[in-house]
C-alpha cells in the first residue's frame, strides 16, 4: 500500500475518480488543501503525489507564497523520478519547476475538446490506453512550453502542450480526465466570470447537455491510466 499525497489548490478541484480508484487499489491517501494555508509537504511525506487544478498562475508566489515551495518540492520530486501526475495547473506546475516557461494564451479552452495522442503516446504505459483523438474536459487559460527532455504525449490545434512525461513515473495533464459531474458544476459556480468573458461560439452552453455522458467516458479512462501509474510506485 502507498501513501499518496493529493495537493490541492482550490476549494472545488479534488482527485474525484484518481482519488477513488487509488483508494480501491488499497492505496491511502491524503489531501493537503494548500489554499487553507496548511504547510507544502517535505518529501518524503508520501510514497506518490496528485497535484491538482486551481485558478491561480504559477508565478503568482506573492498573492500564493505556498507555491514557490511548491515548485521546489516539485524538482525534488522530478529529479528523483518520484511518482507524480500534475493536472491542469499540477501540470503547469511541474513544468516551471522543470525549468519551462508557464504563460497565458488566447482562446481559453473551456469545454470539452480533442486531444491528438503524438507517436510517442502509443508506447507509453498510461496514454498508449486512450483513443486517438481524445476528448477531455479543459478549463485553463494559460499554458506551458514542453520541459527540457520530456516526451510530449498530446497536443491540441489551440494548444500544442497537452501531456508530457518527465522520466518514468512523473506525468503532466494540461486537461482534467478526473472531474465528476458535481466538480465540473461547483467550478462553473465558481469561475462564472471565465465564462462571461468567453466569445460566443465557444459559449460553455453547448456542452452542458453533452457533460454526464462525457465525464462518465473520461472517468474510465483516467481509472485504467491511475491504475497503471500505481503499477509503477515500486
Amino acid at each position: 500500500m502507498a501513501r499518496v499525497g493529493i495537493l490541492q489548490h482550490f476549494w472545488c478541484e479534488h482527485a474525484d475518480v484518481l482519488e477513488t480508484a487509488l483508494k480501491e487499489a488499497g492505496h491511502q491517501t491524503t489531501v493537503v488543501p494548500l489554499w487553507e494555508g496548511r504547510p507544502v509537504p517535505a518529501e518524503n511525506a508520501f510514497d506518490a503525489w496528485l497535484v491538482m487544478g486551481g485558478p491561480m498562475n504559477v508565478d503568482q508566489t506573492d498573492r500564493y507564497p505556498y507555491l514557490l515551495a511548491e515548485r521546489e518540492l516539485l524538482a525534488r520530486l522530478i529529479a528523483a523520478d518520484r511518482p507524480v501526475i500534475g493536472v491542469c495547473l499540477g501540470a503547469q506546475l511541474l513544468a516551471r519547476a522543470a525549468g519551462a516557461r508557464v504563460y497565458p494564451k488566447r482562446p481559453r479552452e473551456i469545454g470539452l475538446f480533442k486531444i491528438e495522442l503524438t507517436e510517442h503516446a502509443a508506447t507509453d504505459p498510461l496514454f498508449s490506453l486512450a483513443c486517438n483523438p481524445q476528448e477531455v474536459f479543459q478549463w485553463h487559460g494559460d499554458t506551458f512550453d514542453l520541459p527540457a527532455g520530456a516526451v510530449h504525449l498530446a497536443r491540441s490545434p489551440r494548444f500544442e502542450n497537452q501531456a508530457f512525461r518527465l522520466g518514468r513515473r512523473v506525468y503532466g495533464l494540461q486537461f482534467h480526465l478526473e472531474c465528476f459531474l458535481r466538480t465540473v458544476q461547483s467550478i462553473v459556480r465558481a469561475c462564472a466570470d471565465e465564462l462571461a468573458e468567453l466569445p460566443p461560439e465557444d459559449a460553455f452552453e453547448q456542452y452542458v447537455p453533452r457533460l454526464p455522458a462525457a465525464l462518465a467516458a473520461q472517468q474510465e479512462l483516467a481509472r485504467k491510466m491511475v491504475r497503471r501509474w500505481a503499477e509503477m510506485f515500486d
